[in-house]
């Protein structure tokens, strides 16, 4: 993919596919620290310095923007949201009142966002990231 006649677009699709999954599993429960966050983005980024040749020392937010993506560390983040909102909706009540458990990190994460907890569907959360995501850039 990466060789003579190379379609970076195509491999970034195979990225977001096959490794992006693999990179996040599970992490709608992870506890992370700023390191961990670090670690998870310093590996995404590394995937598309791969794909367009980049500089180690260059930042990737442009690439991520032009590829239509995010850091690792706010796609973890957007999942949460999207798993807390699914759970706090739930039909099972056991689900509902581990949700509520932990309602202090999802209110925490939708302060971030400026989004209502609970009240805010799965499209409302991930325009809330994308568009601080865009800010930042």
């Amino acid at each position: 993919m990466l060789g003579y006649g190379r379609d970076e677009m195509l491999a970034v699709h195979l990225m977001k596919t096959y490794c992006l999954p693999i990179l996040l599993y599970g992490c709608e429960i992870w506890s992370m620290s700023p390191s961990d966050k670090h670690k998870v983005d310093v590996a995404w980024n590394n995937c598309f310095r791969k794909v367009f040749n980049a500089c180690w020392r260059e930042s990737v937010r442009q690439l991520l923007f032009y590829c239509n993506t995010m850091p690792a560390s706010l796609l973890v983040e957007q999942r949460k949201m999207i798993f807390y909102n699914k759970t706090l909706h739930s039909n099972n009540i056991v689900l509902r009142i581990l949700c509520a458990l932990h309602r202090n990190e999802a209110q925490k994460l939708s302060s971030v966002y400026r989004i209502f907890p609970g009240h805010s569907s799965s499209i409302d959360i991930k325009r809330a990231v994308w568009s601080s995501f865009v800010r930042v850039i």
